[in-house]
């Protein structure tokens, strides 16, 4: 993915790096990022804990995710094609509290969230998840790291 994305050429820089452990530096930037990363992590913990870390103060963090209850529901196991065939990865069920109670206790402030249900954008990128229609899909947090 990285080699994909160095021959694009949209970034200054791309690095690997652990997400609860990543060496950047503290408090360098305004904003930090993840989407669909969460439920391939057992605790949630670590993940808060390094985006505090790497946010200034009055910074946010902004984590979109699936929706537990679709995780749940549509019990699709998270894939992707290897040199040897189909990789699966595991994926773990994280409620909306669990988000609530790592991201307080990793000393953010919620700003804002939102939930989204399967409708009609979705079925028209997805033809066959017309039969979870109305069922929550995904969800969305943004953290505000307080001034100090």
């Amino acid at each position: 993915m990285l080699a994909r994305a160095r021959g694009r050429g949209a970034h200054r820089t791309l690095v690997e790096g652990d997400l609860a452990a990543t060496g950047l530096a503290a408090g360098g930037y305004d904003l930090a990022a993840c989407s669909l990363v969460d439920e391939h992590l057992a605790d949630l913990g670590p993940l808060y804990r390094e985006a505090h870390r790497l946010v200034r103060p009055g910074g946010l963090f902004v984590l979109v995710g699936l929706h537990p209850a679709f995780i749940m529901a549509a019990g699709m196991p998270t894939h992707y094609d290897g040199p040897d065939g189909p990789v699966a990865i595991t994926t773990h069920v994280h409620l909306v509290s669990d988000h609530l109670t790592a991201g307080l206790a990793a000393g953010w402030q919620l700003a804002e969230m939102r939930e989204e249900v399967v409708g009609d954008q979705w079925t028209a990128l997805k033809p066959k998840w017309e039969r979870h229609r109305g069922q929550p899909v995904s969800a969305a947090y943004v953290w505000r790291r307080p001034q100090e």
